[in-house]
């Protein structure tokens, strides 16, 4: 965000209150798509819902970085961008009630922890791959897009799920 400010003509004071105002949008699009996010997946099922949100996910990442942040003017699409990335983000308020869903009760609070937990080395290892990306080709936008990857494999393997909706909790 400062980057795209400062290349937009602001002052670097300025470029930071961006920023900071544009995280503020990013983390409230962020709990409106977490609260949007269990009523749709009541309505229309688990693997639907996670289907639409990483459809969303994969769009906007590519919209905000693969595009936006390539304009000459790309501050304003950008920061828009970004309102659509953080709804979309709040996917992984489907893990919190799928997940439970799919365990039975003896196992459920482990297999809850590891699979919520095992994203979390997987993420953190991407976060070196990424650096690495961005100090192979000089710049952060295509590396950042090409995440959009995984939300694309991620669509491949929803079907294969278990859908949950309406069931019975297994015991």
């Amino acid at each position: 965000m400062i980057q795209l400010a400062t290349k937009a003509g602001m002052a670097k004071n300025d470029a930071i209150r961006t920023a900071s105002l544009a995280t503020g949008l990013l983390s409230i699009a962020t709990i409106l798509g977490c609260l949007a996010l269990p009523p749709l997946a009541e309505k229309i099922g688990r693997r639907k819902t996670l289907a639409i949100y990483f459809l969303g996910m994969a769009i906007a990442i590519v919209g905000s970085f693969g595009w936006a942040f390539y304009l000459p003017n790309g501050l304003a699409p950008f920061i828009a961008w970004l309102f659509v990335l953080g709804f979309f983000g709040g996917n992984f308020a489907l893990f919190i009630l799928w997940l439970p869903e799919q365990f039975e009760t003896r196992v459920r609070a482990t297999a809850f922890a590891f699979c919520t937990s095992f994203g979390r080395f997987v993420g953190a290892g991407v976060n070196f791959l990424l650096g690495a990306a961005v100090l192979h080709m000089h710049t952060l936008g295509v590396p950042v897009a090409l995440t959009a990857l995984a939300f694309v494999v991620g669509l491949f393997i929803i079907p294969f799920a278990l859908e949950t909706k309406g069931e019975v909790l297994p015991q």
